[in-house]
């Protein structure tokens, strides 16, 4: 991956952020550990030094300033190299190993001359040795310091800083390599969707966003963008069918049409004759505006811009309302018409299509069944769902015609000679798909079963 893009990358970004925030973080945790450590370790030495100089205070409250000296002096003669003192009077220096002029009163941080030895072994740059020191001055005058070796702190303090230097720097280069890391795996992600982008733009509409299946939101992304290809690839799909049909489908009637007026203007020999001719021919044109409408119709239906329009309706009020308006018209052609619906069945989607696909699975029932024939009307409701069937004992459809009479214009050899365009139950199973449902045909031994499924309303 180009180092351009990965420094573009919002994930190598955030990554740097991250590990920005973590370093200043760890400074944070760094500087309160160096100061807790080092100030435990301080304040251990002003207590040891505050203890000697109450000691050697209480000597001199005994016996005065010679006391006082008789015990600096033995505390150096037992080889204490941590202690030292210093005690001084009128600038002169009665007892000790630290010069005159460090007599101040006070706390104070200062440095004292090592031997070659020590130097060699603890600060062979400088030859000096860090020491903290108290001064307290005397009911006399006279001033007692009481200082102590201070190299082990000064070594903490070395060793704290040391591994702070060392800490940040592995953070800021663990905090870069995942970034990098980062922005390299979000960028290869990227680079997939762009180039299965690419193969579409070029056409081919078969190709998808892989799913690594972590979970994550590139996982969610690319299921989103799939699912809108596949309904793309369908609305292209759907698109193509109609420009198949309107070739194929309409070809016949538009042929008809043509050879009607071409015998008129050949044959024809009067003004009735052409009046007959006219009139067919507006027939024959209606019939095949109808086509086109009901291509239209079911192309906008498949195209799921009306799921805009979806709104809780009253199923069993319009169930009722179409066995009603249908028994009339079965019983003027002989048909027998019963409904069996359950009361109170609200639903959420487009009242409008729904009657029309319920119309049309009726209004197929009774053109397609011989007079006579029974044709059930049920609705009820299980396991959350409205179940709507249309059921007749007709002829009913063969077994491997089951699967194709959903297609645009496809009718049975019986079906040809009864009028209709062969769109009903297409335009039924794309109002049921709308409702992200599926129009189910069974045999009905004898006869035909037809049903779906709609979600009940909240």
């Amino acid at each position: 991956m180009p180092l351009p893009n990965l420094f573009r990358s919002r994930a190598f970004r955030n990554g740097l952020a991250y590990a920005g925030l973590f370093t200043f973080s760890a400074v944070i945790l760094f500087a309160v550990v160096y100061w807790q450590t080092a100030g435990y370790m301080k304040s251990r030495i002003h207590a040891t030094i505050a203890h000697e100089t109450h000691s050697l205070t209480r000597e001199y409250d005994a016996g005065g300033l010679a006391e006082l000296k008789n015990a600096i002096n033995d505390r150096l003669e037992s080889g204490n190299s941590d202690n030292h003192y210093l005690l001084v009077a009128h600038g002169a220096r009665l007892a000790g190993d630290l010069s005159a002029t460090a007599g101040t009163v006070g706390w104070s941080e200062a440095y004292r001359p090592i031997d070659s030895v020590s130097a060699a072994r603890d600060r062979p740059d400088s030859g000096r040795a860090p020491i903290i020191r108290h001064g307290t001055q005397l009911p006399d005058g006279a001033i007692l310091v009481v200082a102590r070796d201070a190299r082990q702190l000064a070594a903490l303090r070395a060793r704290l800083v040391y591994a702070v230097l060392w800490g940040l720097l592995v953070v800021l280069l663990l905090g870069a390599a995942g970034g990098a890391l980062m922005g390299r795996a979000a960028l290869r992600r990227v680079e997939n969707i762009n180039r299965v982008a690419s193969r579409i733009s070029d056409g081919d509409l078969s190709q998808r966003v892989p799913d690594s299946g972590r979970g994550d939101e590139f996982d969610h992304l690319a299921r989103h963008l799939n699912g809108m290809l596949d309904q793309i690839e369908r609305l292209m799909h759907s698109m193509r069918q109609v420009s198949s049909d309107i070739a194929h489908d309409l070809r016949t009637p538009l042929g008809r049409l043509r050879q009607g007026l071409d015998t008129a203007r050949v044959q024809a020999r009067s003004v009735d004759d052409y009046q007959r001719a006219v009139d067919r021919a507006i027939v024959q044109t209606d019939q095949i505006l109808e086509t086109f409408s009901a291509l239209l119709r079911i192309a906008q239906i498949e195209s799921g811009s009306r799921r805009a329009r979806f709104t809780r309706f009253d199923l069993s009020a319009l169930a009722d309302t179409l066995a009603e308006t249908y028994t009339v018209v079965a019983e003027e052609t002989g048909h027998v018409l019963a409904a069996e619906i359950e009361p109170a069945v609200a639903v959420r989607g487009d009242r409008e299509l729904v009657t029309q696909a319920l119309a049309n699975l009726i209004e197929n029932a009774i053109t397609h069944t011989p007079p006579g024939s029974h044709i059930d009307i049920r609705l009820r409701t299980s396991q959350g769902s409205a179940v709507v069937c249309i059921a007749d004992n007709g002829p009913g459809i063969p077994s491997e015609a089951i699967d194709k009479v959903t297609q645009r214009f496809y009718r049975l050899e019986a079906s040809r000679t009864t009028p209709g365009s062969g769109l009903g139950l297409s335009m039924a199973a794309a109002v049921v798909d709308l409702h992200d449902a599926v129009l189910s045909l069974e045999d009905n031994a004898p006869g035909l079963s037809v049903s779906f499924r709609l979600p009940l309303a909240d």
